[in-house]
Protein backbone atom coordinates (compact mmCIF):
# COMPACT_ATOMS: atom_id res chain seq x y z
CA UNK A 1 0.00 0.00 0.00
CA UNK A 2 1.40 3.61 -0.79
CA UNK A 3 -0.09 6.85 0.59
CA UNK A 4 1.70 9.97 -1.15
CA UNK A 5 1.79 12.95 1.28
CA UNK A 6 3.10 17.05 0.53
CA UNK A 7 2.88 19.88 2.18
CA UNK A 8 3.10 23.64 0.45
CA UNK A 9 3.14 27.12 1.75
CA UNK A 10 0.84 28.28 -0.80
CA UNK A 11 -2.03 28.66 2.26
CA UNK A 12 -0.42 26.47 4.28
CA UNK A 13 -1.89 23.48 3.44
CA UNK A 14 -1.00 19.70 3.29
CA UNK A 15 -2.00 16.78 1.09
CA UNK A 16 -2.04 12.86 1.51
CA UNK A 17 -3.81 10.54 -1.28
CA UNK A 18 -4.54 6.99 -0.55
CA UNK A 19 -5.15 5.63 -3.77
CA UNK A 20 -6.33 2.04 -2.47
CA UNK A 21 -8.85 3.56 -0.39
CA UNK A 22 -9.64 6.31 -2.94
CA UNK A 23 -9.08 9.28 -0.78
CA UNK A 24 -7.57 12.77 -1.47
CA UNK A 25 -7.40 15.00 1.65
CA UNK A 26 -6.06 18.24 1.72
CA UNK A 27 -6.01 20.00 4.78
CA UNK A 28 -5.02 24.20 5.91
CA UNK A 29 -2.81 24.86 8.82
CA UNK A 30 -2.83 27.34 10.97
CA UNK A 31 -0.15 29.75 11.95
CA UNK A 32 3.16 30.36 9.83
CA UNK A 33 4.84 27.27 9.42
CA UNK A 34 7.75 26.57 7.28
CA UNK A 35 7.95 24.64 3.94
CA UNK A 36 10.11 21.83 6.24
CA UNK A 37 7.24 22.02 8.86
CA UNK A 38 4.45 21.63 6.63
CA UNK A 39 6.73 18.34 4.87
CA UNK A 40 6.75 17.00 8.52
CA UNK A 41 2.94 17.90 9.81
CA UNK A 42 2.17 16.24 5.46
CA UNK A 43 3.90 13.10 7.08
CA UNK A 44 2.68 13.10 10.57
CA UNK A 45 -1.00 13.39 9.82
CA UNK A 46 -0.25 10.71 7.11
CA UNK A 47 1.04 8.47 10.41
CA UNK A 48 -2.30 9.80 12.13
CA UNK A 49 -4.47 8.84 9.35
CA UNK A 50 -3.06 5.01 9.20
CA UNK A 51 -3.71 4.52 13.14
CA UNK A 52 -7.35 6.46 13.23
CA UNK A 53 -8.10 4.25 10.27
CA UNK A 54 -6.84 1.27 11.59
CA UNK A 55 -5.13 0.62 8.67
CA UNK A 56 -3.63 -3.34 8.89
CA UNK A 57 -1.49 -3.35 5.21
CA UNK A 58 1.80 -5.86 5.67
CA UNK A 59 3.74 -3.35 3.65
CA UNK A 60 2.61 0.46 3.84
CA UNK A 61 4.78 2.88 2.24
CA UNK A 62 4.81 6.90 2.70
CA UNK A 63 6.14 8.62 -0.52
CA UNK A 64 7.06 12.22 -0.05
CA UNK A 65 9.08 14.48 -2.74
CA UNK A 66 11.08 16.33 0.45
CA UNK A 67 14.23 14.71 0.63
CA UNK A 68 14.89 16.17 3.70
CA UNK A 69 12.13 15.00 5.53
CA UNK A 70 13.00 11.15 4.16
CA UNK A 71 16.21 11.89 5.45
CA UNK A 72 16.13 13.19 8.40
CA UNK A 73 12.97 10.22 9.71
CA UNK A 74 15.57 7.71 7.92
CA UNK A 75 18.65 8.74 10.41
CA UNK A 76 20.81 9.39 7.04
CA UNK A 77 20.82 13.14 7.97
CA UNK A 78 20.86 15.31 11.19
CA UNK A 79 18.22 17.42 12.44
CA UNK A 80 19.43 21.03 13.23
CA UNK A 81 16.37 22.58 13.43
CA UNK A 82 14.79 22.15 16.88
CA UNK A 83 11.26 22.62 15.44
CA UNK A 84 11.98 20.31 12.92
CA UNK A 85 13.37 17.54 15.44
CA UNK A 86 10.21 18.33 17.19
CA UNK A 87 8.03 16.78 14.63
CA UNK A 88 10.85 14.31 13.35
CA UNK A 89 10.75 12.88 17.22
CA UNK A 90 6.41 12.78 16.66
CA UNK A 91 7.07 11.13 13.07
CA UNK A 92 9.27 8.09 14.96
CA UNK A 93 7.11 7.64 17.13
CA UNK A 94 3.96 6.68 15.15
CA UNK A 95 6.25 4.72 12.51
CA UNK A 96 5.56 1.42 13.04
CA UNK A 97 7.88 -1.67 11.38
CA UNK A 98 5.34 -2.39 8.56
CA UNK A 99 5.81 1.33 7.43
CA UNK A 100 8.42 2.76 5.06
CA UNK A 101 8.93 6.49 4.25
CA UNK A 102 10.69 7.18 0.62
CA UNK A 103 11.62 9.90 -1.49
CA UNK A 104 9.54 10.18 -4.75
CA UNK A 105 10.51 12.59 -7.37
CA UNK A 106 8.04 15.73 -7.71
CA UNK A 107 6.51 14.77 -10.93
CA UNK A 108 5.08 11.63 -9.74
CA UNK A 109 4.12 12.62 -6.43
CA UNK A 110 0.28 12.73 -6.54
CA UNK A 111 -0.21 14.80 -3.20
CA UNK A 112 1.99 17.10 -4.89
CA UNK A 113 0.31 17.55 -8.59
CA UNK A 114 -2.77 17.88 -6.32
CA UNK A 115 -1.28 20.89 -4.50
CA UNK A 116 0.10 22.36 -7.84
CA UNK A 117 -3.00 22.29 -8.77
CA UNK A 118 -4.71 23.85 -5.99
CA UNK A 119 -2.22 26.60 -6.38
CA UNK A 120 -2.70 26.95 -10.40
CA UNK A 121 -6.36 27.27 -9.50
CA UNK A 122 -6.08 30.06 -6.77
CA UNK A 123 -4.27 31.93 -9.09
CA UNK A 124 -6.04 31.84 -11.76
CA UNK A 125 -9.23 32.95 -9.46
CA UNK A 126 -7.67 35.88 -8.02
CA UNK A 127 -6.92 36.97 -11.80
CA UNK A 128 -10.57 36.76 -12.61
CA UNK A 129 -11.32 38.34 -9.30
CA UNK A 130 -9.60 41.22 -10.48
CA UNK A 131 -10.06 41.62 -14.19
CA UNK A 132 -13.97 41.37 -13.22
CA UNK A 133 -12.86 44.61 -10.41
CA UNK A 134 -13.26 42.72 -7.38
CA UNK A 135 -10.04 42.31 -6.20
Amino acid sequence: MRIFIDGGTHKSRICLVDQKHGKEIVKQRSGDPTNNELEYLALLYALSYIQTNKIRARNITILSDSKLVVMQVNHKWKVNNQRLDSLRVKCQNKIGSNIKIKWIGRNKNKAGIILDKMRKMDYYRLRLKKARGRG
